[in-house]
């Protein structure tokens, strides 16, 4: 079996973190793609990954995640200056 050549397994293996980081994010920080979600259905196309991004929300709120990422959020909006006055 021939080795693969190292710019393919290094495409790969970017494509592959870069798809895990962005489902950590999901998984960490549902409230927040739930609100964008919610902001961009206008036309109704997003009611599925809506229903599902909820799901994972209310999942993360059942297991203690979502507490860290409501305080992460906040925090970063303090930052930015878009928090609550």
């Amino acid at each position: 079996m021939p080795d693969r050549p190292a710019s393919t397994t290094n495409a790969w293996r970017g494509i592959f973190t870069i798809y895990a980081i962005l489902a950590l994010a999901v998984f960490a920080f549902p409230g927040g793609m739930v609100d964008w979600l919610d902001e961009h259905n206008d036309s109704g196309w997003l009611a599925a990954p809506l229903a599902l991004a909820r799901g994972i929300d209310a999942a993360s709120s059942a297991v203690g995640v979502k507490g860290i990422g409501v305080a992460l959020r906040k925090r970063f909006a303090d930052i930015v200056g878009e928090g609550d006055s």
